[in-house]
């Protein structure tokens, strides 16, 4: 079992990593039923080679202000929602050399990718934040660049 409430993550895609473990992206619970507020917006785990949850992610947003979060909350909870539902949508393998396989349609299975050492796993929000994953501490550091709209 995991740490989610006893449930268990349906993986959606996943970055393999040595020996077996996984850098998994979720979108609902095994079950079939929608993650919760705090697990959408940390829906990327590590999982050992016994599916076990290692880490769920941990966001570090201090490029942004303090209050970027509780606002963004506030906004959603004035829409009807009890908050802000920002998951992280894709996971990307950049490689040291700067490759990077963009078409996953070229891949078998589609939503699966490897990790190398001395590459880079980027994270893409729904909110058009970028983030830079760390696999061994779970923590993604948004590396978002200001404004994030040209206009």
């Amino acid at each position: 079992m995991n740490p989610l409430n006893s449930k268990q993550i349906a993986v959606w895609k996943k970055i393999l990593l040595p020996g077996g473990e996984v850098i998994a992206l979720a979108n609902t619970y095994a079950d079939g039923s929608y993650l919760s507020l705090h697990d959408i917006n940390h829906n990327v785990f590590r999982l050992n080679a016994r599916g076990e949850v290692v880490w769920q992610v941990r966001r570090d947003d201090s490029n942004h202000p303090p209050d970027w979060w509780d606002i963004l909350h506030r906004q959603a909870r004035e829409r009807g929602r009890d908050g802000a539902r920002e998951p992280f949508m894709y996971m990307t393998v950049v490689h040291a050399d700067g490759y990077v396989d963009r078409n996953p349609d070229n891949r078998m299975p589609k939503d699966v990718q490897t990790w190398v050492p001395n590459s880079t796993i980027v994270l893409d929000g729904s909110a058009y934040q970028v983030y830079e994953l760390d696999p061994d501490t779970g923590v993604a550091k948004n590396v978002t660049k200001w404004p994030v709209r040209p206009w």
